[in-house]
């Protein structure tokens, strides 16, 4: 257990250094985005082979994680690229923050690196090497989730590609306002069903840290309530708010 700890701990301090070295080598802390799923593969992986045995339903949500994995480096590494200055949440901590360096390393690469963990750990713990219906099940779930991310960003990237003002009200947007984040936390969820038999084996509540994990973020903290102030007090997002609901989507 302790070669285990120390084995994580120096993981999380490496990949949060070398992060953080390149970002300032480059002067664009936006970088953190771009690894943000790259990392989570990266623990998913390193979790996955700390146990005895590699089992089918790990294979299957490795899988599936990794193709998660790819799509969201690929979509935001594409806008990193093409937008050739850092995001203006990163610029705007860059021009306000005192003991700049510090806070960047603390705030942004350590504490995003931690958080990758948490989404990882859930690939510590499984050893059952039944394939039961709650794989098929939660494999299932985790495609129509990052099926519906996948669509909800292509289509917001056509919009801002085409548009010439306004709100994103069409196509998967209409039925819910973050239709990226609704199949973000779905995915999590299914990846969770499919360790299920798992966690009712032994019920350890570390096996929820990773669903429970990215919910809190996207409902409560860096997700939603982050990406709305921005449209506080615009008159036609007031009025999608009031017809269009935040998370789940509607169905009619």
């Amino acid at each position: 257990m302790l070669e285990t700890t120390t084995y994580l701990l120096a993981s999380v301090f490496t990949f949060s250094i070398l992060s953080f070295a390149v970002a300032s080598l480059i002067k664009r802390n936006d970088l953190a985005d771009v690894l943000w799923g790259a990392g989570i593969f990266f623990f998913s992986l390193l979790f996955s082979f700390q146990n005895e045995i590699l089992t089918i339903p790990t294979i299957i949500a490795l899988t599936l994680a990794g193709v998660w994995a790819v799509r969201i480096v690929t979509h935001i590494g594409t806008r990193f690229v093409s937008k050739q200055e850092e995001d203006f949440r990163y610029k705007t901590w860059r021009e306000t923050w005192k003991y700049f360096y510090l806070r960047s390393y603390l705030q942004i690469f350590l504490l995003q690196t931690v958080l990758m963990t948490f989404l990882a750990s859930i690939f510590l713990f499984p050893k059952t090497e039944t394939l039961s219906v709650f794989v098929y099940l939660g494999a299932a779930i985790a495609m129509f989730g990052l099926f519906y991310e996948a669509v909800g960003d292509w289509q917001l990237k056509k919009f801002l590609e085409q548009r010439t003002g306004g709100i994103m009200k069409t196509g998967l947007w209409s039925t819910t306002r973050h239709p990226n984040y609704f199949g973000e936390v779905t995915f999590w969820w299914g990846i969770f069903i499919v360790f299920l038999p798992d966690f009712l084996v032994t019920p350890n509540p570390l096996f929820l840290l990773t669903p429970v994990t990215i919910t809190i973020l996207i409902l409560k903290v860096s997700g939603i309530p982050m990406l709305e102030k921005k449209y506080e007090g615009n008159p036609e997002w007031e009025e999608y708010k009031k017809v269009t609901p935040a998370f789940f989507p509607k169905l009619f």
